[in-house]
Parts: C-alpha cells; structure tokens; sequence
C-alpha cells in the first residue's frame, strides 16, 4: 500500500508534462517552401522536393547546391497558473540552428532519373522554467501559527532531430513522375523535471534559544537522456498539365533502428504528520528506446500562372498505439539496494499519439523583374490534445496540447547563377481549456496522498509565440 501511494504521487505529478514537441509541422524546410508554408507537395523545382515530393526532383533540370539557415529563432512559452493560481511559468530562448542543406546533381538534363539529398533539422526544442513560491499557510495542525511555505519546480527539455535524405526521382512521361526518399534520423534529447515543497514551522526565537525547526518535505526529480538512429520512406507521384500541378506523398511509419537512454528519478517524502519518511530513488543506463513516427499521407494542388503561383497542401498523420518510448531493465537495482521494490516499474516512459490533420496555403507573386515575393499560412495541430493516448498513471514526458498556427512571408531574387532568399515566420498559439497545472502550490495539503501540494486542476493555459528570420541561398551549376 505505502509503496503504491508513493507512486501515485509520482503519476498525478507528471501525467502531462510539458515537452512543447507535440507537433508535425512546426518546422518547414527550404527557404522558398517555409515563406509557402510548407504548401509545397504539389511541386516547386528546387531541392525542397527531397522531402516533400521526391517525384518532383524529375523535372528538376539544373544541379544545384542550397544552404538555408534558421539564423534566428526566439521563443515564448508562457504557462499562467502552471504551478497554481497566479504562479506562472515563462521560457524565453533564442536558438541559432541550420535549417536545411541539400543538392541536386545532374549531369544530363535529359535523363529521366534525377538524383537529390537533404540534410535537415527536423525538430528543434529549446524550454527552459524554473519557479518558486513562497508563502505562509496553515498546514501541520501540529503546530502553533502559520508555516513558512516554499515550493519550487523546473521544466527544461532540450530537442534536436536531424533527418539525412537521399531521394530519385523518375519521369514517366511528360506528365507524370514517381519519386522515392530514404531518410535515416538521428534523435537526441535531454528533459528534466522536478519540484520541492518545504514546510517550515519556526521563526527568530528558535535560533536564539537552539530550538530545531520542524521541516517537512516533499520532492519529486525526473531526469532523461535519450539518443536514437531511426529510418523511414517517402514515396512521391507528380502530375501537371499546363498551369496545374498535382502532388501526393506516403511516409511510412518510422522504425528504430538503435536507442538508447538514461533514467534518473527519485522520490521523497520527510517529516510529513501521519506519514513514515520515504524515499524511492535510482537510475538506469543503456536502456532500450525507440520513437515511433506514423504513416502520413499528403496531397497538394497548384496552380503556376506567369508570374507566380498559388499552392494548397493537405496531410494526414495517423494516430499511434501507446508504446514503451524508454523500457527499464529489472535487473538494474535502486541503490542503495536496499530501497529497491520489486515489481514496480519504475524507470519506463511511455509515448502515444492521436491522429492529425494539417492544411496549408501558400502564394508566391513577381514583384519586379527577378524578385518575388511569397506568403504562406499553415495549421499545425497537436497530437497531445487528448488525453486518452496515454493510459491514466503510466508515466510520459511528452505532452503538450497547444495547436499552432504560422504565417510566414519572404521575397528572393534571382542572380546570374543563384537565387538569394530571406524572410520571416511568426507562430502563435494559445490553449485555455482541458489544461491541467503541472503542480498545485498555492492550495497545498499537508495530508495523503498530496502531502504539501495541492490537487491539479485545469485552471491553467498557455500562451505561445516565436519568431524565425530565414535565409536562404541557392547556386545553381552550368549546364553542360
């Protein structure tokens, strides 16, 4: 019974922790389809195609070389009321990471086969909160007066994923192509979170008369270390008559090729009125891990007039049965050994997803002889927002349920041999119902099961916003 309430303690605390890396759109790739939104699978004849729609690399005649780089990125996360009512978290970053580089080689433009890589940074994570509140309460009603109250939590994860794609594209006809992308991913990323609530009953007078304080706390510390190599494919069809362009895609769900993570966590209770001191501590290495993406399928339409184009993009990302994400080894004991309890699970993170639904729409006009500009607007939807993707009391790091919006707008123009991009993306995004508070600080109980927190309720919301200035620069080789 005792062991079960400690890790009941555990599961309220955590069940959706914020990870802010929830969703499937949040990064565009190549400085002209990132201005489009990303509303590019019906074909643009640059090196973006590699992971949009390799079929597309077909009609591609020219080799080039493209370098684009997210030069800046400032991100907002705001979660009012997240440690209680008017105890907000906040995490402010600023983050310089390269966006994409990638190739098109052709020696002869009148093959059927073209050939194109992409190395890119799929996702890009960077939170960072700490808080503390101090207050006095009524808590021990063994105590005279009021007790001196402080809690205190920190939430930081720390993403980076990088995709490596090598993608053909074949013309059938004049009319229509075929393409296929292999992709090998890399994914690392380092989350903690954690949180204390003291109680101390004393003042002044106990110093000067050498009277110890009565201190009670809680604590909670969880703290992963995760890198894997994945792989998955793409298959592209293309189509265009005349002005018009018609594009489809099907990702294949991603496997794990290797993983591997640490687990630290502990557990501690102290000093509590009706409760025996406690504290479940540990951590595993090398433990067995794997991320799963989902089969995806995107379909885009085009329309190219003579001095632009306008584009619209749908796709679909299947929902994913939870799974084991990091799965402890039993044989890897707490220490001191002591503490450790059998047949608890304590070490295992488990991951799931719900199915989504993105859209997007993308405009790109010549302003003058040899520039244009481009404005793009696309959803990117949330695959946390419900709840039922995790079973209630299995532990998660990953969550968190805002749906974001972009609008992006960028001009480029066009050299001798080169094509110079620059521009920005604004995301926002805001969530005010069905959020629970990551703990309760400000409604603290001092009995079981809380123990110097209060009970999470979904008073809290969230505000987010970012800021990304692109650049972009493409060389394009002499044909020969």
């Amino acid at each position: 019974m005792k062991n079960n309430l400690l890790l009941f303690l555990c599961f309220i605390t955590i069940h959706n922790l914020q990870g802010q890396d929830t969703h499937y759109w949040t990064n565009q790739f190549g400085a002209r389809a990132s201005f489009l939104g990303g509303s590019v699978i019906s074909g643009l004849d640059d090196n973006s195609a590699v992971y949009y729609n390799p079929a597309n690399l077909a009609f591609i005649k020219q080799s080039t070389v493209s370098l684009n780089t997210s030069v800046y990125k400032y991100t907002d996360l705001y979660i009012g009321n997240g440690g209680g009512t008017n105890v907000d978290l906040n995490s402010q970053r600023i983050s310089l990471y390269q966006q994409m580089i990638s190739g098109l080689l052709t020696k002869n433009p009148e093959k059927k086969w073209r050939l194109g890589f992409n190395i890119l940074t799929r996702q890009h994570v960077n939170i960072d909160m700490t808080q503390r509140h101090e207050m006095t309460y009524e808590l021990n009603p063994n105590q005279a007066g009021a007790e001196n109250y402080i809690g205190s939590v920190e939430l930081r994860n720390n993403l980076n994923e990088t995709w490596a794609c090598l993608g053909a594209g074949y013309k059938l006809s004049e009319n229509f192509s075929v393409g296929l992308t292999a992709i090998v991913t890399y994914r690392s990323q380092r989350h903690t979170f954690s949180y204390t609530a003291r109680s101390i009953s004393g003042d002044s007078t106990y110093i000067s008369n050498n009277i110890p304080f009565d201190i009670a706390t809680n604590s909670f510390y969880l703290h992963t270390r995760t890198n894997m190599i994945g792989g998955l494919l793409k298959a592209g069809f293309h189509a265009r008559f005349n002005g018009w362009r018609f594009g489809l895609n099907i990702s294949s769900p991603s496997i794990t090729i290797w993983g591997e993570s640490r687990v630290q966590r502990e557990l501690s209770q102290t000093n509590l009125p009706g409760n025996v001191d406690k504290i479940q501590t540990g951590e595993q290495t090398q433990l067995k891990s794997q991320y799963k993406y989902p089969l995806s399928i995107g379909l885009g339409v085009s329309y190219v007039y003579k001095t632009g184009l306008i584009s619209f993009t749908g796709e679909y990302f299947s929902s994913i049965k939870q799974y084991k994400m990091i799965e402890s080894d039993p044989s890897q004991p707490t220490f001191p050994a002591f503490l450790s309890r059998p047949g608890i699970d304590f070490f295992t993170i488990h991951h799931g997803a719900n199915q989504v639904i993105n859209g997007a729409i993308g405009w790109e006009q010549q302003i003058i002889d040899k520039i244009r500009l481009h404005i793009g607007f696309r959803s990117d939807f949330s695959y946390a927002r419900r709840s039922d993707r995790i079973r209630e009391g299995d532990l998660t790091i990953v969550s968190a349920p805002i749906d974001l919006w972009h609008f992006s707008s960028g001009i480029s123009w066009r050299r001798k041999a080169s094509l110079m991009s620059i521009g920005v993306n604004y995301t926002y995004g805001h969530r005010d119902k069905g959020f629970s508070q990551l703990v309760n600080f400000t409604e603290p109980v001092i009995q079981s099961p809380l123990f110097l927190i209060g009970k999470r309720n979904e008073s809290a919301f969230m505000n987010y916003h970012a800021i990304t200035l692109l650049i972009g620069y493409t060389y394009y080789f002499a044909l020969k």
